[in-house]
């Protein structure tokens, strides 16, 4: 199924920029091609050129110049995207340098919180602090902020590990703004009408929602189109959250705070076998958790918790750890929360550890980087942690059945392949790291091998392969086995109302006819950031 027209061929030189363009213009080359690959994901790619627009108006110069041209844009934010939807064969749009409004938080009575405008280049982490200042947070922080910008995770729907009480992005979205495929600036946000701005969509068409009762019943997906939240909400914002740069590019936003929730605590909970994991979620959720996260076996047994003088008797027997994260606008909760939630764990037959320490709660939510000097250890053998299959996402009843079949997969699939697995289990959302050598002969088939497997799975399973950081060029060419023929035909038309040359990040989402899903994949070093975040 192809989705979209644009041409991703990087042998053409780049014309000279269009008549009117102010930006930066990089017409390929080392200079393009260093810009380009500095992302977190691990692919690589020959770019046809690096462009950074000044503002809205210089963006529409070259967006119209590049829909009468015909030239594929892929746009970018700050580069944390893992499955190569950043990065291709073609002029790569950053959005980092421009696009950095910040507004102050204006109270609104309407939803108890406050709302602010931010341009697309800004990053969360900038955010969250003007909200802070205010005595106000923005929920859906990832532990990228520093460097993911806010039409990133717009553009990808991105979440952070307190997504298991607060929703992904989509949930604090009120508007967006942005620039269409020939160049026109819009605002989409509640009471938008799509077909005056000539997009031609109309929500009671029956395809969407008959698309919308095949939805995989996941409590979280930033893959597809958002067609279930614009049907729900009424507001066409939904469509561009999530849409990945392949329906317009993403100048700005308003956004949705809450009060600030400074009072924190957290529970280490070690789950004795993986098959109590559905109702270990369903008690976090039943507590009001604002965090349900894992760490997998093997990352205990990298960090050498089970030989932690503090740690210990915890780690050892656990098939994995949980963090359940509790918040709160005043510390009376917080102690009763926990004793509830020991109280539940001794159910399960252990007790865990309760803290309300603010050191001893980022000392036990670092535990995975106490891994980084054995993963780093690996990477000299040659093994390098490779994110080919790092976001999928099945119904949480669905987990232990997922896991026995990782591991099945690992086995048989990649011959005896190692992974490190981890995430946001409470969403059933877990981020799958396999380790791989690039140096041993036939490895891509493995590699190969493994994700078709995996895709198999998390079909059967009734998930998705992406749960906040969006399909990319990797997830696009699976995307008929996880939705079906008919719903990737309802993207397809969702895209071309919006993007009729398929200009806008050809390849992502939709794939191409013929698309490689691993053309590019390097194992090697993250390229960016330094210091490497945790991936969330």
């Amino acid at each position: 199924m192809s989705g979209g027209r644009g041409r991703l061929s990087g042998t053409q030189p780049l014309t000279p920029a269009p008549a009117g363009f102010r930006g930066r213009w990089v017409a390929g080359g080392d200079e393009a091609r260093g810009l380009a690959n500095r992302i977190s994901g691990p692919f690589q790619a020959e770019p046809r050129g690096w462009v950074e627009p000044t503002g809205v108006e210089d963006l529409a110069v070259l967006l119209a110049w590049a829909h009468q041209e015909g030239v594929a844009l892929i746009p970018r934010g700050g580069g944390t995207g893992m499955p190569a939807g950043n990065l291709g064969p073609a002029v790569v749009l950053s959005m980092t340098s421009a696009f950095q409004e910040l507004g102050l938080p204006e109270p609104d009575d309407a939803c108890g919180g406050a709302r602010i405008r931010v341009g697309a280049g800004v990053t969360m982490a900038r955010v969250e602090a003007q909200a802070g200042e205010h005595g106000f947070h923005l929920p859906p922080l990832p532990s990228s902020a520093p460097w993911a910008t806010v039409g990133g995770m717009i553009a990808n729907n991105g979440a952070g590990a307190a997504s298991f009480l607060h929703g992904a992005m989509a949930r604090w979205v009120v508007d967006v703004e942005g620039v269409l495929a020939d160049g026109r600036p819009v605002t989409l946000g509640a009471g938008a009408d799509l077909r005056a701005l000539g997009i031609r969509l109309d929500p009671s068409d029956p395809r969407f929602q008959a698309a919308v009762d095949r939805w995989p019943q996941v409590r979280k997906n930033s893959s597809g189109y958002g067609l279930d939240r614009w049907l729900a909400s009424g507001n066409p914002a939904q469509l561009a959250v999530g849409s990945e740069g392949t329906l317009l590019v993403v100048t700005g936003a308003t956004l949705r705070l809450i009060p600030a929730r400074p009072h924190r605590g957290l529970f280490l909970w070690p789950l004795p076998d993986l098959r109590l994991l559905p109702e270990a979620v369903e008690q976090a959720l039943d507590l009001g958790a604002e965090t349900c996260e894992m760490f997998g076996r093997k990352i205990l047994d990298l960090a050498r918790l089970d030989d932690d003088p503090d740690l210990a008797p915890w780690c050892r027997g656990a098939a994995a750890l949980l963090l359940l994260g509790f918040s709160a606008t005043d510390a009376c909760p917080i102690n009763d929360l926990l004793e509830q939630a020991d109280r539940r764990a001794l159910s399960f037959g252990r007790r865990g550890l309760a803290t309300l320490d603010a050191g001893r709660i980022a000392e036990l939510w670092s535990l995975r980087h106490r891994a980084s000097p054995l993963i780093a250890a690996r990477a000299a053998e040659g093994f390098f942690s490779t994110q080919f299959m790092e976001d999928t996402v099945v119904p949480v009843p669905a987990l232990p059945a997922y896991l026995a079949a990782l591991e099945r997969i690992f086995e048989v699939e990649g011959e005896g392949m190692e992974a490190v697995i981890f995430g946001h289990a409470g969403d059933g959302n877990l981020h799958v790291n396999p380790w791989i050598n690039p140096s041993e002969p036939g490895w891509q088939d493995r590699v190969r091998r493994v994700l078709d497997a995996l895709v198999q799975a998390v079909a059967e399973l009734g998930g998705t392969l992406a749960g906040e950081h969006g399909d990319g060029r990797l997830r696009a060419p699976f995307l008929p086995e996880i939705w079906g023929p008919e719903t990737c035909r309802t993207f397809a038309s969702l895209k071309d109302a919006f993007d009729p040359k398929g200009i806008l990040n050809p390849g992502t989402i939709l794939p191409l006819s013929g698309q490689n899903p691993l053309e590019g994949l390097a194992p090697g070093p993250r390229a960016w950031p330094r210091p490497e975040p945790a991936t969330s």
